[in-house]
């Protein structure tokens, strides 16, 4: 077998195994920050364990699409983190313009999982998805003006070209790519249902976005609904570690120890900002998305005629 194929496999690997335990960090931190000793780090995993042995449920009125739509969820987000790439490692799905893949699979995902909550015919699941199609609408946008800017001054069009062309050896490439990074990570906070876009804690239905989904979901289906959410946080945080990652010296060891400092700090600017923000009212979250979109828009601006 090509050690290329070896290498993607095991990045595949490392980030369904390590997902859930992203997840739990954030949690702990978001604990500690509000006085709680909190869950263990690794209880993602046991809550996962604990739907994976439960029997699954599915509503009377349900057709099979609800049946098909948490498997076909799960693994659209499994395409999708098998084209990431992962330091110095090429990824198992790469070639060029798979960045356009990349961004239409998870919104394939997001496709399925909204087709499943309508299936039920629940007014609140219902809901639910007009929301999630409404902020996924403004969402898109904010990828492609933000790894599309790098991919347009670099020329690339794959993902692992477009971050393995970033070098930080200037500052005012530095500042577009930091600037980059925030875009991102407000994508991140959209997509993956967190504050102060949708809270994950809530249990009111009529405040929440993702979670009505998958209200009527039980035993192995939520748990491939509740390991997607975990996958898809996972992937926009390695999207973002890999802005600021030496990939022009290759040592397996800096790279480890990056990674760790980066996806723990972002871990806490996660549980932070979940800590000490509320979660915006429902027409001002359109505003949030466009001006995430508009700061990758000028960073382009700014950028292509600073140079």
């Amino acid at each position: 077998m090509d050690i290329e194929i070896i290498q993607g496999i095991i990045s595949l690997l490392l980030l369904i195994l390590l997902a859930p335990l992203f997840s739990g960090v954030v949690n702990k931190l978001k604990a500690k920050m509000t006085g709680r000793i909190g869950a263990p780090v690794l209880q993602p995993y046991y809550e996962l364990k604990r739907l994976f042995r439960k029997e699954t449920i599915n509503a009377s009125n349900s057709s099979f699409i609800s049946r098909f739509s948490p498997i076909l969820n799960f693994v659209a987000v499994i395409i999708a983190a098998a084209m990431l790439p992962v330091g110095f490692w090429k990824p198992l799905i790469s070639f060029n313009g798979d960045i356009i893949l990349f961004a239409y699979i998870l919104g394939l995902a997001r496709f399925f999982q909204i087709l499943a909550a309508m299936d039920i015919g629940s007014s609140f699941e219902g809901m639910g998805a007009a929301r999630e199609v409404t902020f996924a609408l403004f969402a898109e946008p904010i990828f492609f003006f933000t790894i599309g800017s790098i991919a347009f001054v670099s020329g690339a069009a794959s993902l692992y070209e477009i971050y393995h062309s970033i070098h930080l050896d200037n500052i005012s490439y530095m500042v577009f790519v930091v600037i980059c990074s925030i875009s991102i990570f407000m994508l991140a906070v959209t997509e993956c249902s967190r504050m102060p876009v949708d809270d994950p804690n809530t249990h009111l239905e009529l405040t929440m976005i993702h979670e009505v989904m998958i209200l009527d979901n039980s035993g192995f289906d939520l748990f491939l609904y509740q390991y997607s959410g975990y996958i898809k946080l996972f992937i926009y945080t390695v999207l973002e570690i890999s802005f600021f990652n030496p990939f022009g010296k290759e040592s397996y060891l800096v790279y480890a120890g990056i990674f760790i400092v980066i996806a723990f700090a972002l871990a806490f600017l996660l549980g932070m900002a979940e800590t000490i923000t509320s979660r915006y009212r429902m027409k001002n979250i359109p505003q949030y998305l466009l001006f995430a979109t508009a700061i990758g828009i000028l960073n382009l601006l700014i950028f292509t005629f600073t140079q």
